[in-house]
Parts: structure tokens; C-alpha cells; sequence
């Protein structure tokens, strides 16, 4: 699944994980609205939760993890699936948080 929105960037963790993601994990800088101006979302399952705060927290920023909505916790968000939003720098968020994992 790859959005054609210039400011959006998909990527994966490379996990091999079966699971659904029934959890999301979050990255977000302040903004006017109710996502931040900059917004990273890990999706994941239960067993690698912690896994994905420490990649967010690697990056720089505080994970906030909570239970995904019923429409995100199976495919097409399976685990380790990954989402940055910025303008212009959503590609760069992705990277940060990416980058952490190695």
C-alpha cells in the first residue's frame, strides 16, 4: 500500500511477523491540529511494541502506543508497518525512525 500524497512515506520495519497489528505506536512533533505537524506511526502487535518505542525513542522522540482502531489491526497494517506524514519531511521522519533500528 503506497500513497500517492506528496507528504506521506510508507515504509516496513523488516519484522517477519504473521500478526496483525492490533497496537500503534507514535512519533509526533506539536502542530496546529490534532496531529502533529510531523506524525510517525508504527503499527504493531503486542510482542513487538516495545521493540517499536525503542525505535521511536532512538529517533528522538517520546512513543505514545495505544490500541489501534478495529480498521488498522490486520492487513493492510500488518506488523511492522510503518507511516510518516510531514510536509516536505516525511520521508526524513521515516528515516529517523528507521534508521534507530539498525
Amino acid at each position: 500500500m503506497t500513497s500517492t500524497d506528496p507528504y506521506v512515506n510508507d515504509s516496513a520495519t523488516g519484522w517477519d511477523c504473521p500478526a496483525g497489528a492490533s497496537r500503534i505506536a507514535e512519533a509526533m512533533t506539536p502542530g496546529p491540529g490534532k496531529l502533529g505537524t510531523m506524525h510517525g506511526v508504527i503499527y504493531v502487535c503486542a510482542d513487538h511494541q516495545e521493540q517499536a518505542e525503542a525505535m521511536i525513542t532512538a529517533a528522538g522522540y517520546n512513543p505514545e502506543t495505544r490500541d489501534a482502531p478495529p480498521g488498522h489491526r490486520w492487513n493492510p497494517w500488518p506488523c511492522g508497518h510503518v507511516t510518516a506524514y510531514g510536509p516536505r519531511k516525511g520521508p526524513e521522519f521515516i528515516t529517523a525512525l528507521l534508521a534507530s533500528a539498525v
